[in-house]
């Protein structure tokens, strides 16, 4: 296939000046682009038998009228022709607008061929098409998102070059696979996709050309997986799992089922020759933390240094709490880093830690930052993953020997991206919440009950709890977001003037402002906190029991769910209150999900079938696949399969060692080439 892409549509022959200007416009360059440029869709023109199709479909039939045609003109230049024909023994009515050509040329008697949307309940059609002939055979009509160029000399030209070129057309999939799942030649695929003789032929396209796409990325996500665990050999740890047994006994709590099955998988990973590379997703409050301290006591009774990095110092200095409070009488000596340690205090931290006399540290990128050195780093784990970049995220890696690295995420991940964006990754979920806490009831309202909500606010306050308020942020309108958070801001001062202090967190402040703003609500010397900002993931204030937030039509169902989050942290009844007065129907159902939900898997699927997937995960969008037919919503299944098929043709070695695969090798390496992910 690679040599139908150095073929230049310029050689084709027969082929105008015109039609090569059309098709560049079209960034159609090379013979393989043209033969790819698939149809978005299908008019289908089958002739069906009336009596078996449902009630609304589209449909193509053929019938003798059996009534005299009449036109009604009305407006001014507007016309309705009616007539009744017989079809399948069955007498349907035709309506269709503007066709006064027509007069005339219909009569009663005559065979004619009808597509439109059949209308089961009152037995009529509107036609769409109305040929006044029988139809001599079915047909099914390729429809390209084209501009200056028909369809009919476009398939003129694709015909030309398949004549011309179709020698050059192999198959990168091997033979055993198009046979085992019964898929057409790659031959077939174009003369299928672009002259299909039926529907079936069709579907025969749609399913060939969706699993071939999709095995194509699981594989180069296989052979990611495969290539770091050969080239990222390290030594596997040891150490007494008894000891942990104990540690995990010796916990205030209960872990649940899915925490220990996640424990398990990452000390086998850790006893293993190659690098972890695993993904903890859970929801919010589900217990993630706590995971990787088991992990980071595993890690310390191997004889090796672990660090946890977080994206603010609020997150990294409560982390540094609660794990210098869970490892007391364990010998275990925990440390912080962060921005604000300077001088002599940061350079003891240095010394130590290259001294091994550090065995946990905590902190922030300070962790990243140049002189800061490890005497035999062995375990990461960054928190909040998606908030650091690939980059920070290797700085990490290269301070220690091929360290295992436990990636945390709050955001729980669709099924479907989790085998796409993070395929190369093992991933761990947790799904199951902690015993004994109390479901976030979720209300949506307008503002017209602004005043029962402050009301609300003043009775949850006096009771001794604290409140979020939200306010939307825009990246394209920052001063327009900055005076609705004053606004909202200055209008609960006056709300509780005397009363209660209200705090304001936006993005123009700095880190040491929001985090001095945060430290304050964390310590309730102020209780209501008004925000432009997603108030920091991971920040355990468990006095905060309402979360109101204004617009929230304007927030996706992931976010909105993260910062419901923020709440339901202590024993206290919690709330989110979602105020919108967008009118739409479709807005409105999406923000009463939340109201039905608190399973953050639940809320990510329905936000990915609602946003698709390019918008869910924002910056990391551009690291999904785009593929020409495949989706990765509506094709769960087939990419289950592909991924199954990848890991066993990688696995078994038939990527390397069997001809057959050698095409798909090949193609796979020019990929990674093309992204530099080959030698990386």
């Amino acid at each position: 296939m690679e040599r139908l892409k150095e073929v230049k549509i310029e050689s084709i022959k027969g082929i105008s000046k015109t039609m090569i200007e059309h098709l560049h416009n079209h960034d159609i360059y090379t013979v393989y682009d043209l033969l790819n440029y698939f149809p978005y869709r299908y008019e289908n023109y089958e002739v069906v038998n009336i009596n078996r199709v449902e009630h609304n479909e589209k449909v193509t039939v053929v019938g003798q009228i059996v009534s005299e045609p009449v036109f009604y003109y009305f407006q001014r230049n507007k016309n309705r022709l009616t007539f009744s024909m017989l079809v399948n023994d069955l007498i349907i009515k035709v309506v269709a607008f503007n066709r006064d050509f027509l007069n005339n040329k219909i009569s009663k008697q005559m065979y004619v061929t009808v597509t439109g949307k059949y209308d089961k309940i009152k037995k009529q059609i509107i036609a769409q098409k109305l040929q006044l002939k029988a139809q001599d055979d079915d047909k099914i009509v390729p429809v390209y998102s084209l501009k200056n160029l028909k369809p009919i000399h476009f398939q003129g030209i694709i015909r030309k070059a398949l004549d011309q070129y179709g020698y050059l057309i192999n198959d990168d999939l091997p033979l055993s696979l198009q046979n085992k799942y019964r898929l057409v030649s790659s031959l077939d695929v174009y003369k299928f996709a672009h002259f299909p003789v039926n529907n079936e032929q069709v579907r025969q396209v749609s399913r060939r050309v969706k699993y071939e796409e999709l095995l194509k990325f699981q594989l180069k996500m296989a052979y990611l997986k495969y290539r770091d665990r050969k080239n990222f050999i390290k030594e596997p740890k040891i150490f007494d799992e008894s000891r942990v047994k104990v540690f995990i006994n010796n916990l205030p709590f209960t872990l649940t089922n899915d925490q220990m099955k996640v424990i398990n998988e990452i000390l086998h990973d850790l006893k293993q020759n190659y690098q972890m590379n695993r993904l903890l997703q859970g929801d919010v409050g589900s217990g993630k933390t706590i995971v990787a301290v088991i992990a980071l006591y595993a890690n310390y009774l191997s004889g090796y240094q672990g660090c946890i990095m977080a994206p603010t110092e609020i997150l990294a200095e409560q982390h540094y709490r609660n794990l210098v409070d869970i490892f007391k009488g364990y010998g275990v000596k925990v440390e912080l880093l962060t921005s604000s340690i300077t001088g002599k205090s940061r350079q003891i931290i240095l010394d130590d830690l290259i001294n091994g006399k550090i065995d946990i540290i905590v902190g922030t990128h300070a962790l990243i930052s140049e002189g800061v050195n490890f005497k035999n780093l062995g375990f990461i784990c960054i928190d909040e993953q998606h908030r650091f970049g690939v980059n920070q995220r290797k700085i990490l890696k290269e301070k220690g020997d091929r360290p295992d690295a436990l990636f945390l995420s709050a955001t729980p991940i669709p099924r479907t991206l989790a085998l796409t964006t993070f395929g190369d990754m093992d991933v761990s979920s947790i799904r199951e919440m902690p015993k004994g806490r109390k479901p976030i009831k979720t209300y949506v309202i307008g503002s017209d009950l602004e005043q029962r909500l402050v009301s609300f606010i003043d009775k949850e306050i006096s009771s001794g709890r604290q409140v979020y308020i939200i306010t939307p942020l825009i990246e394209e309108s920052e001063k327009i977001d900055l005076e609705n958070a004053y606004n909202v801001y200055e209008k609960y001062q006056q709300y509780f003037l005397g009363k209660y202090q209200v705090g304001l967190l936006h993005g123009k402040m700095s880190n040491e402002e929001k985090d001095n703003i945060m430290h304050k609500f964390l310590n309730n010397e102020i209780q209501i906190l008004v925000s432009t900002t997603v108030v920091e993931v991971g920040v355990n204030v468990p006095n905060a029991s309402v979360m109101v937030i204004i617009d929230a039509h304007r927030f996706g169902l992931a976010q909105l769910h993260q910062l419901r989050g923020r709440v339901g942290r202590g024993n206290h009844q919690s709330y989110c209150i979602l105020v919108s007065d967008y009118d739409n129907e479709k807005s409105r159902e999406r923000l009463e999900i939340l109201t039905q939900t608190t399973n953050g898997f639940e809320i990510a699927e329905a936000d990915l079938r609602l946003r698709g997937p390019g918008d869910f995960f924002g910056s990391r969008q551009s690291g999904l696949p785009e593929f020409k037919m495949a989706d990765l919503i509506n094709d769960y299944k087939i990419l289950e399969v592909a991924r199954d098929d990848a890991n066993i043709i990688v696995s078994s070695g038939e990527l390397f060692t069997n001809p057959e695969y050698f095409a798909l090798k090949a193609y796979i390496e020019r990929e990674l080439i093309d992204t530099n992910e080959l030698f990386d």
